[in-house]
């Protein structure tokens, strides 16, 4: 096995698991990952031609006659090589009994983009440890205010909580003025300083204190002409953690950097979604905060919003380049989207519009949800 580059070969069966695992190859750093259609045997004679690499990703389908299938590769495969296998079935005992064959993992289709990195990590060698019993945390920043991070966080997690039915809470660190409670359409319900305060303390009975109930599964956390703790850094991260073992999901809207505890925020997020506007100012500034933030196990989402009808300084292709990011997706410049959402009272996400259906494309991205 190599000592800088670890090599991956995948063979897919869906569109979705190709799409998952380049995105993958892309953000993840020391990994040599190629991915391309294929069953089982055509991952087989791949080997035969070219030799077996550090991990083989195989998919099994509807795992009919996986075991034969498997065999047959194993005669052309060295024990040491690292094996992952997907395919549809959800039966622990089909799982038991990979485990017991040699294999080294096994994911269902639709592919979790988050799960699988874990794995990649894993079989690699890196020390991997993410609790079953946390929510996943992701954090949505840009370079200043006017990029459309508010928006963006604000309606990812509406889409999240209504559509797709996930337990979300919403945190604003801008607890001097939340635009949350405008983009959602609700009244002004500040608390967040109550659980900064006692992040030791947090429980169903002071979450249930301190939320603004937004629905059943949005709550808000957010505060209002106030200011993040500055002698207790430590309390911010502790407040996100303990946040994460009561939610499903966790989204954090980071306004800035002036906290130091910010970047370590950010650090520790599951994903990290960066939003550009094609400034200069925005391109120096992901490109720094992408030199600093140092997070293995994270996935990094770089998504364009043209929030402005003038056109941005920076090309997408310069852009890309520079952050080592591919442009995920592009949201369009939707005045009266966002005319008719402030008039009504109520979150772009629940108009039919071409803003709402890009952030339905990041919804699904972000919880690796395939399209029905």
């Amino acid at each position: 096995m190599s000592d800088s580059t670890f090599n991956v070969v995948a063979f897919v069966l869906d569109d979705h698991s190709q799409q998952i695992i380049t995105q993958l190859a892309a953000d993840i750093d020391n990994q040599n990952i190629q991915v391309q259609k294929g069953d089982i045997n055509k991952a087989r004679e791949w080997c035969t031609k070219h030799g077996a690499p550090d991990l083989l990703l195989v998919d099994g389908g509807d795992c009919v006659n996986l075991d034969s299938a498997l065999s047959e590769l194993s005669h052309h495969c060295p024990p040491q090589m690292k094996l992952i296998v997907l395919g549809k079935k959800q039966e622990v005992t089909l799982y038991r009994h990979l485990m017991f064959a040699g294999v080294n993992d096994y994911h269902t289709t639709p592919l979790d983009a988050d799960a699988l990195r874990l794995s990649l990590l894993h079989l690699q060698g890196h020390q991997v440890k993410k609790s079953l019993r946390t929510g996943k945390v992701i954090c949505v920043l840009g370079s200043s205010g006017g990029c459309g991070v508010s928006t963006i966080a604000s309606n990812l997690g509406y889409y999240l909580a209504e559509k797709q039915s996930q337990h979300v809470a919403l945190v604003d660190l801008d607890v001097f003025h939340s635009q949350h409670p405008i983009l959602l359409g609700t009244d002004y319900e500040p608390n967040l300083e109550n659980i900064l305060k006692d992040a030791d303390r947090i429980d169903e009975t002071l979450l249930a204190h301190s939320s603004h109930q937004f629905s059943k599964t949005l709550h808000l956390f957010y505060g209002q002409d106030s200011q993040l703790p500055s002698d207790n850094h430590g309390s911010i991260t502790e407040t996100i953690q303990a946040l994460a073992e009561h939610y499903g999901t966790v989204i954090i809207d980071i306004p800035n950097l002036h906290n130091p505890a910010m970047l370590d925020v950010i650090e520790k997020a599951d994903n990290c979604i960066y939003v550009t506007d094609y400034s200069l100012n925005s391109y120096r500034f992901l490109a720094k905060l992408r030199a600093r933030v140092q997070s293995t196990h994270q996935r990094q989402i770089l998504v364009g919003n043209l929030c402005r009808k003038s056109k941005g300084r920076v090309p997408k292709t310069e852009l890309s380049k520079s952050l080592s990011l591919d442009l995920s997706l592009e949201f369009p410049f939707d005045a009266k989207a966002f005319e008719k959402s402030e008039l009504v009272g109520k979150p772009i996400m629940s108009q039919s519009t071409r803003f709402s259906k890009k952030l339905a494309q990041l919804g699904q991205m972000v919880s690796s949800a395939a399209k029905r």
